[in-house]
């Protein structure tokens, strides 16, 4: 089964930018003496910015999951879908003494 992940470019810089604030976030909690208070907020805050990167991504379908459209393969014959034409490089010389496709040594 097939699926096709559409992502927008907004969408990873969102998670890359919430990754790096996190881990901002944990160093801070972990490293300085802060109140129950303080770190709450900090909680708070990078729990907000998570919900509100969801609702944005969700209202404005920043990811889509979706199914290849069999449209395009059900104009073909059953064997073509099966078997898809294929030629070797020598098919694309031109005529003439040369047999390479790469340039000449010298």
């Amino acid at each position: 089964m097939h699926i096709h992940i559409r992502v927008h470019r907004w969408v990873l810089w969102w998670f890359y930018v919430g990754l790096v604030c996190g881990a901002v976030a944990i160093i801070n909690i972990l490293s300085r003496t802060l109140s129950r208070g303080q770190e709450e907020f900090i909680l708070l805050i990078g729990v907000l910015f998570w919900v509100l990167g969801g609702l944005v991504c969700y209202a404005s379908e920043g990811i889509r999951i979706e199914k290849p459209s069999p449209q395009t393969r059900s104009n073909e014959p059953a064997g073509v879908r099966e078997q898809r034409e294929w030629h070797a490089a020598s098919d694309f010389l031109l005529p003439g003494n040369r047999k390479s496709l790469l340039p000449p040594r010298h």
